[in-house]
Parts: C-alpha cells; structure tokens; sequence
C-alpha cells in the first residue's frame, strides 16, 4: 500500500463545504509545516474534493462489510508518517474519539497534532475520560475556542494544548482564496441554512423559521429590490440542504430567487458569497466566509460553535440571534440596516484572524 506523509482526519468528502475547506486548509498547513507532499484523508475513493485538492482519499466508496472503512483508515494510519485532525467539532462520543487515538498509536512517528478542533459536549463521561487519553497522546492540540480550551485543560492539565482558532481563516492568505473573491458585489441577498431540526425531530420548528425569513424578505422586497441566492452548504443526497432551501424558496413570493447547488470546491462558495450584498448564515462556514469576504451577515446561530466564533471575532449582536424562537423583528431590522449600508462589522480584522489561525501551526 502506498505510503503517506500525512493522513488527514476529519468528516471529509462527505459534500460539505465547511468541511472542504477545512481539509484544504489542513492540508496546506501539513505541507508547509510537516513538510508533507503525499497526503491522505480520511474519505471515500473517488471523491472530487480530494482530487481537486490532490489528496488520496483511502476509504471504500461502498463498505463490503460492517467495519471495512475502519480497518481502512488504520492501515492508512500504519502506512502514514503524521496524523492530522484538521478542523471541526470532531470529540463527542467515546467510540469516535477511541478511533482517533487509534490513529495516533499506528501512525509511523510522535508527532501528530489536532488543529483548529473543538470540544465536546461529549455525549457521556466516558467520553469525556478518552478524550483526556487522546490530549495526553497527542503532540499538540489546538483549540479554536476558550470553551474547548477550559475544557481540555480541565480534563487533561498536562497536555500540550493551546488557543488557536478556526483553520479556515488562514486560507485567507492563500493565492486561491484570493482569486476566488469577487471584484463587483450583486443585488442580491444569500442565504445558507441547516436542516438540523429535521434531524431531530422537530421539523415544525424548521418550517417555522422559513416562514419568519420567508415574510420578512418578502416585506423587505416590496421596500427594495433584490435577488435571493439559496446557497447549498451540505449536497448530501439525504443529510443536505436542498430540502430547507426548497422550502424556502416556495415561500418567497415574486422575489427573483435561485438555489446553488453544493459544488466540490469551496472556493466556489466564497466566491458566491463575495458577490452578496449580505447573508444569513446558519452554517457557520457560510458566516466564515462571509466574514473573510467582507460581506454583511446575520449569523443564525444554532449550535454552541457558532456562539463561540461570533463572541471571537466580535460579531455585533445587532446582526447575530438564535435560530431557536427565531425573533422576525430583530431580522427584519438588521437585514434592512445592511440593505441601507449600515452594517456594523466584527472587530477582530481579518489579517488578525489568519494569525490566530496560523497559530495552529506555530505553536506546534
């Protein structure tokens, strides 16, 4: 079996461009930093992301049986130098987390790291304790946000742990980001949503929220008008977005509006979102590019990660609320204060930000 510099861990090829960003940034970092040229990750064969990004995905792309993909992924781990996890809220359960350490006991060297992760909330104490085992083995672990850095240093006191940032940010530096961004911005309004109360359960509260977006864009269109781009961040055949966005769409009355597809290309994202005139992003790599891209954006938080980057770039809480109980008045005010260019942007510059991320690397 072909021999590897790296293997890249993560929730990757899975059609999600959060997720392909953060592979691509994790991949830029292992070969600037680990020197590494031949590059794997954990996804499944024939998987375009990867192959733009001229990584070998080693996994199957239909497992024969029940356990192939991970006895896959630890050969790759054998026959890899370095263990990267790169990115995401990736240490919940103690069965994953085993996996991973795992990884780092197969691994040809010591020096592995976990870069730009959060923590938790792990699902049960034992979660909790193998995540410990995991920060104690691992070289170096960075962490993108105070609340995972508390707790790494609670559970784990003397592992070699530090407060470093998302990775995506450090993207910001790299010659194809840059070219990905748009000189002239649209009339146009993005939007990039979740599904995750489907998951859950509680599709009613899902249709309810499209329903306040729905009517404050509709009013805010007979102010003003504007286009509408639905932008699908997961293209997942049953986990993805088109379903939320679909919706949505059949909801907005005469406003010109288009769905754009998931694309194994993340840089197509940022460029999508360049163009914008503003976005409401749940996703929260939506709300990252839109802040690198300088576009205005309402964060719709619905997880504990999109608190945390908000509170860390200082993110006004003028254009950021909860997507549970979705308030149509605080919307509706700040889509119609960006629309009138009087967005208030984060604090944190951006050039701070890719610092702050590179600091994955350095401080390893």
């Amino acid at each position: 079996m072909k021999r590897f510099d790296a293997l890249l861990v993560g929730y990757y090829g899975m059609h999600n461009t959060g997720d392909d960003m953060l592979m691509a940034a994790a991949a830029a970092g292992a070969r600037r930093h680990l020197m590494a040229n031949n590059i794997a990750a954990t996804a499944a064969r024939g998987s375009d992301v990867c192959y733009a990004l001229n990584i070998s995905a080693i996994q199957s792309k239909k497992q024969k049986f029940r356990g192939h993909d991970r006895i896959l992924k630890y050969i790759a781990a054998t026959n890899s130098r370095h263990i990267v996890i790169g990115g995401g809220s990736v240490f919940h359960t103690a069965k994953d987390i085993r996996q991973k350490l795992q990884y780092l006991k197969l691994a040809g060297s010591n020096k592995h790291c976990a870069v730009g992760v959060g923590l938790g909330p792990f699902v049960d104490s034992e979660a909790e304790r193998v995540c410990a085992d995991f920060l104690n083995r691992c070289d170096f672990t960075g962490l993108r946000d105070r609340v995972s850095f508390d707790i790494a240093r609670s559970i784990a006191p003397n592992a070699n742990v530090a407060l470093t940032f998302d990775l995506a940010p450090g993207m910001s530096i790299e010659p194809d980001f840059v070219s990905a961004l748009a000189p002239n911005r649209d009339n146009a309004i993005g939007v990039a949503l979740c599904p995750v109360e489907r998951f859950s359960g509680d599709e009613n509260a899902e249709l309810h929220r499209n329903s306040v977006i729905a009517n404050t864009l509709n009013k805010l269109y007979k102010q003003e008008k504007f286009e509408v781009r639905l932008i699908d961040f997961n293209g997942h055949p049953d986990l993805g977005d088109h379903p939320v966005h679909q919706d949505l769409r059949q909801k907005l009355k005469n406003i010109p509006c288009e769905i754009i597809h998931y694309a194994a290309d993340p840089m197509r994202a940022v460029n999508q979102i360049s163009r914008l005139r503003g976005i409401l992003a749940m996703r929260l790599h939506a709300a990252v590019f839109a802040y690198l891209s300088g576009t205005p954006a309402i964060v719709l938080n619905y997880h504990p990660k999109c608190h945390n980057w908000c509170r860390d770039i200082g993110q006004s809480e003028d254009f950021g609320m909860d997507t549970i109980d979705i308030d149509g008045a605080k919307l509706e005010t700040s889509l119609a204060r960006i629309l009138a260019d009087d967005y208030t942007f984060p604090q944190l510059a951006i050039g701070a930000a890719a610092e702050k991320a590179m600091s994955n690397w350095s401080s390893y």
